[in-house]
């Protein structure tokens, strides 16, 4: 008899009730699971198992002889995993949960888990670096709790609290090194604390007296049954057993599954070993480093990041289907690009931001792309992985789909506020022939193609600047608050050696040719260096480039709303 049906069989010597129509099987490749022979959805258990065959800290306290006061509340798991590691590990310890301790695996899916080669392929992305900050806190409420009971560890704690120490690739190369684990030895524990994530239930299923909501306990054969979205079971404690009740209706030969909860694929990678395709829970994680003033500063500007913020310097937004891009993380961004000049965040550095924003996602879906690329045939975790990388490459690109989309809705409800360069190289004709002289120019797309828009842009804001030197009035009507914004930088702007410096190429390349060449554009007003100096700094004022055709346009100071 395998170590399954012996499992089965001890819980129903020990006054479990598995419903008959449920049959466990396992394989190499799948694991445990569940199938029924038919079951229509009802409020009757389909297992029971008696609370002396339940895992719990009080279990634990009677092991080790302690009180409850042993239990930290900010890890409130440490003691009874630290008994699971015993059960398991320790020689010769009798045990009443002995077939199913038996049972658990020892080489467990979650990453945490995996060999060290295979753990090379995970670096660099963000399920690695959950992975480094999760391993650190175990240690310290491991070396707590084992100071705590006046237990020595095996390891060498010297080496395990080294600064810098990756205490991923240390558990990797521990378990290679060790083919049986001391049951106090870190390992243990983490391996314990894998059973946890991927096994345990929430203590307030069986009572509200929890000394944490995130106290948990093991319930065997009800942790044999396998995850689904959207599932709906009840777990409830009755007649001195916890009870699981399938709210499905279920034909012969499918499959009984529990829920554990809405979980993402990284949850679900990292604490049961795999993902799930098309997942409505899925989310992918978007870390920036960003001034910590500006970080600061933002809460003022109607940002509020306490949620996101992870560090002084740094944030980090979860994007998901329902919501690809939050809120607040375009108003960053357009916070990002805010000008010293500007109030607020206003309609120009709010395009700008969703520009900048969609090339870091873009940079996120190529690393992703690349990722998928890993040869997978040889191994089933790996498989996995790839698939959780395709799906975190479409998160984002289905984000920068919505930036995209957002970007055009912003165009489009404040069209009043824009006017594309485009529609002004078609509009002033005169200034367009001008160009063909000088710049060998013949069409807009000239523009971007020869790389001359800036020299461009430069020279028709200074013609705005002159509009009322020319003999004749311009045949087109040009936008009041490009005039308006010359007027004010150039009675309130400080100019320096260095911007003469920086401006002189560029003029004495032009100037005084063009005015020679082409005096009735170039030859009324004034042209001098200067007048390009502040036509530089309008620029940066009102001028935004769309990334995705390179079309300028000149947007007027607006504030908006998301």
């Amino acid at each position: 008899m395998g170590k399954l049906e012996d499992c089965i069989q001890w819980a129903v010597k020990n006054g479990s009730i598995v419903d008959e129509r449920i049959h466990f099987k396992q394989s190499s490749i799948s694991g445990i699971s569940a199938v029924v022979e038919g079951i229509l959805a009802t409020e009757e258990p389909l297992i029971q198992i008696p609370s002396k065959l339940l895992i719990t800290n009080e279990k634990a306290q009677e092991s080790f002889q302690v009180d409850s006061d042993v239990i930290d509340k900010n890890a409130p798991n440490a003691l009874v995993q630290l008994y699971v590691a015993k059960l398991k590990f320790a020689k010769g310890m009798p045990s009443i949960y002995q077939p199913y301790i038996d049972l658990l695996p020892l080489k467990l899916e979650q990453p945490y888990f995996w060999d060290w080669k295979e753990l090379q392929v995970i670096k660099g992305t963000d399920l690695y670096l959950v992975m480094k900050q999760r391993l650190p806190k175990l240690l310290e409420e491991w070396t707590t709790l084992l100071k705590k009971l006046s237990l020595e560890p095996s390891d060498d704690l010297g080496q395990l609290e080294t600064p810098g120490l990756d205490l991923v690739d240390y558990v990797a190369r521990y378990r290679e090194t060790n083919e049986q684990l001391p049951w106090n030895s870190f390992a243990a524990y983490v391996w314990s604390a894998g059973i946890f994530a991927s096994r345990a239930f929430p203590k307030i299923a069986l009572n509200d007296q929890c000394l944490s909501i995130n106290e948990a306990f093991l319930y065997p054969i009800v942790d044999f049954l396998n995850h689904k979205n959207d599932t709906k079971v009840k777990w409830c404690f009755q007649d001195g057993k916890m009870c699981f009740v399938s709210k499905e209706s279920l034909k012969s030969g499918e499959e009984l599954f529990n829920n554990y909860g809405d979980k993402s694929n990284e949850e679900l990678l990292l604490n049961y070993g795999f993902v799930q395709d098309n997942n409505q829970y899925d989310d992918a994680r978007l870390t920036l480093r960003l001034d910590s003033q500006l970080l600061d500063g933002a809460e003022q500007l109607g940002i509020p990041l306490s949620q996101e913020r992870v560090t002084d310097n740094s944030v980090q937004f979860k994007l998901n289907k329902k919501e690809l891009l939050p809120h607040n993380l375009v108003k960053l961004f357009a916070l990002v690009h805010k000008l010293k000049s500007e109030d607020g965040i206003n309609l120009r550095n709010s395009l700008e931001g969703i520009d900048s924003l969609q090339s870091i996602l873009m940079q996120k879906v190529e690393f992703f792309r690349q990722k998928t690329r890993i040869d997978a045939s040889a191994s089933r975790k790996l498989q996995i992985l790839r698939k959780y990388f395709d799906q975190q490459r479409r998160l984002f690109q289905l984000s920068i789909e919505n930036g995209q989309k957002l970007q055009k809705e912003l165009i489009k409800s404040n069209s009043e506020f824009l006017i594309s360069f485009k529609t002004i190289f078609k509009n002033d004709k005169q200034f367009a022939n001008s160009l063909l002289l000088t710049f060998g120019v013949a069409k807009f797309e000239d523009l971007i193609t020869k790389d001359c828009m800036n020299q461009i842009l430069l020279l028709w804001i200074v013609r705005v600047a002159n509009k009322n030197e020319y003999a004749k009035k311009l045949p087109f009507e040009i936008p009041q608050f490009i005039y308006d914004t010359f007027q004010e930088v150039s009675s309130t702007i400080v100019i320096e050696k260095e911007d003469v410096l920086q401006m002189m190429g560029f003029y004495q390349a032009m100037f005084p040719a063009m005015s020679e060449k082409i005096p009735e554009i170039y030859g009324q007003g004034n042209w001098r260096i200067r007048q390009f100096i502040v036509a530089d700094t309008v620029m940066d004022r009102l001028v935004w480039t769309r990334k995705l055709t390179q079309e300028p346009f000149f947007v007027k100071k607006q504030r908006i709303a998301f």
